[in-house]
């Protein structure tokens, strides 16, 4: 239970009676609603972005504490907890997938050198990974839920309470209306914020690229078709259409790489990986409560609510230098000003603060 306290406090920066869990896989659009919801809410809810227990490790220092160890505490002392998952199809989250890593994971070569690739050789490589991307689903193989809720076709969204806590499902193609399922979920006003997209990266125009010319190995497509998430969470009309899509869009069988040379490629990347993947300043917001990032967030928060589009982060640092600069230069001109008034009235004597004074 000490540990669990502990760990509490390393995540959470203050105490508060709300609390929500992102707790998604990567690529499903988590990091937009971490950013729609601090700058929504401030900071009447904590709200934390975690894939998984080793990502909660790394932060906390703990190996023994689990994502949902602390969940069940913070629900058992009586806090409002909230637990949001995101559902993705399946090629394009392993295509997102793959293209986040392209750089320190598969070739091992910089973004910009990687844009010139061709689209065929990344294609083959993504083939050769296909089955082994974005694995899994957190509502299904991390919340320990026995039966989880048939999704809300019509709502576009499931709730579910357990042990007092209220585990939520949205999906990625529906995030158009995510600001107000959550608004009515949280009643707040949540306004939506896109942030951290490939396409605005970098590698983005390759991405777009791949996305546009890539053709699904037919071998491939009957994986798709039987995906348990994909029946569990699209209606059969939604499946259906979505299937036709990629019908249209088949190419010859593929040979993925065994278990086996599976392991051996990640062992492989790992060992010769250079370029460091740590993302930095990941967020627009990063959840700092100081006045200044407020009132950036303020600011950002009636900007998006206008419908304009948002470019600038809330960075600590970079906000407390540019509040020094702003107040250094308010105070130069200030001394200027008192300057020039007591020359005028020749009531100031420059030679007494060193000051040489050429009058014509």
């Amino acid at each position: 239970m000490e540990r669990i306290k502990s760990a509490v406090n390393k995540i959470f920066s203050y105490d508060a009676q709300n609390y929500i869990f992102i707790y998604t896989p990567p690529k499903v659009g988590s990091t937009t609603l971490v950013t729609s919801l601090r700058v929504s809410l401030g900071k009447s809810y904590n709200v934390i972005h975690i894939h998984d227990d080793i990502m909660l490790s790394v932060v906390t220092g703990f190996n023994d504490v689990t994502v949902n160890d602390i969940i069940s505490f913070l629900a058992n002392i009586g806090k409002n907890v909230f637990v949001i998952d995101v559902y993705r199809t399946n090629i394009e989250r392993k295509m997102s997938e793959f293209i986040e890593k392209i750089s320190p994971y598969h070739f091992n070569n910089t973004e910009n050198n990687i844009s010139h690739y061709s689209i065929k050789r990344i294609t083959d490589r993504f083939n050769k990974l296909f089955p082994y991307l974005a694995q899994g689903e957190h509502y299904f193989d991390k919340y320990n839920i026995d039966e989880p809720t048939p999704f809300d076709f019509n709502k576009k969204y499931t709730i579910q309470e357990i042990n007092k806590i209220k585990y939520v499902k949205l999906r990625l193609c529906d995030s158009q209306v995510w600001g107000e399922l959550l608004s009515n979920l949280l009643s707040a006003d949540i306004v939506l914020i896109n942030d951290y997209q490939t396409e605005t990266k970098q590698i983005g125009e390759l991405y777009q690229r791949f996305k546009n010319e890539y053709r699904l190995p037919s071998n491939y497509f009957n994986l798709i078709k039987e995906c348990k998430y994909l029946n569990f969470y699209y209606s059969e009309e939604e499946r259906n259409n979505y299937l036709n899509e990629w019908q249209n869009k088949l190419s010859e069988n593929a040979s993925p790489y065994t278990e086996s040379e599976y392991d051996f490629y990640v062992v492989l990347y790992l060992e010769n990986q250079y370029i460091n993947d740590i993302q930095t300043e990941h967020y627009i917001d990063n959840g700092c409560y100081c006045n200044l990032c407020k009132s950036k967030r303020r600011e950002i928060y009636f900007k998006a609510k206008r419908g304009e589009r948002i470019t600038e982060k809330i960075t600590h640092i970079e906000l407390v230098n540019e509040n020094v600069q702003q107040k250094n230069t308010k105070l130069l001109e200030l001394i200027k000003k008192k300057i020039s008034e007591k020359v005028s009235n020749k009531k100031f004597k420059p030679k007494k603060f060193g000051i040489k004074i050429n009058h014509k």
